[in-house]
């Protein structure tokens, strides 16, 4: 079973939304409106959502996502 990852940013930039059929970043996290989660060009999760918080007056972006399962 795959296990729940978070990843936080405390600079939202460096997680890109990316449409369908749009190339994936080589660089950074990239999600896509399906919930893939790319980071650095490469799928490491998928059910991903993102969520912006302004919580501890610091802005910053989060995804949760499921990773994928390892060989």
């Amino acid at each position: 079973m795959a296990d729940l990852r978070f990843e936080r940013f405390s600079d939202p930039a460096f997680l890109a939304h990316v449409a369908e059929g749009e190339a994936i970043p080589r660089m950074g996290w990239a999600i896509r409106p399906d919930g893939a989660v790319f980071c650095d060009g490469v799928q490491v999760g998928r059910s991903g959502k993102y969520v912006f918080n302004r919580a501890s007056g610091t802005p910053y972006g989060e995804i949760a996502y499921e990773g994928l399962d390892g060989d």
